[in-house]
């Protein structure tokens, strides 16, 4: 099933914008918190934070988390900056495209839609 883009009114609702900006801080408060916990020397679990697919080869834990934390905060930046910066919020960083609304819902942090990241992950999209 191919998911439907969002539009400018489902990208503009101010509840969905809250909920996306919660999530948003809540999930970078947990990377954080893990980042904390590894650079401290302590036991860090990351199987009970999702992160996202991409990995490169001999990326390590902390990189991975480095990197997601950076994923999360460049879409809070995003998000602020409101539906008419650039690159806007729920769009593609390629190619501009509106990401589909089930996809912000469960993941606001996304910032590519499924073609552009399987461009520049090698990997053919469905």
């Amino acid at each position: 099933m191919r998911l439907q883009p969002a539009t400018l009114a489902q990208l503009a609702d101010p509840g969905r914008r809250a909920r996306w900006r919660q999530e948003l801080g809540r999930k970078g408060m947990a990377v954080n918190a893990k980042l904390t916990a590894m650079l401290s020397s302590q036991n860090a679990n990351l199987l009970d934070l999702k992160l996202p697919h991409e990995r490169k080869p001999g990326q390590t834990p902390l990189e991975r988390l480095r990197l997601f934390l950076d994923q999360v905060s460049d879409a809070q930046k995003r998000l602020s900056a409101g539906p008419d910066g650039e690159p806007a919020f729920g769009t593609c960083v390629e190619c501009s495209v509106a990401l589909p609304l089930q996809v912000l819902d469960e993941t606001p942090w996304a910032a590519r839609c499924a073609e552009c990241e399987a461009r520049l992950s090698g990997v053919e999209s469905a």
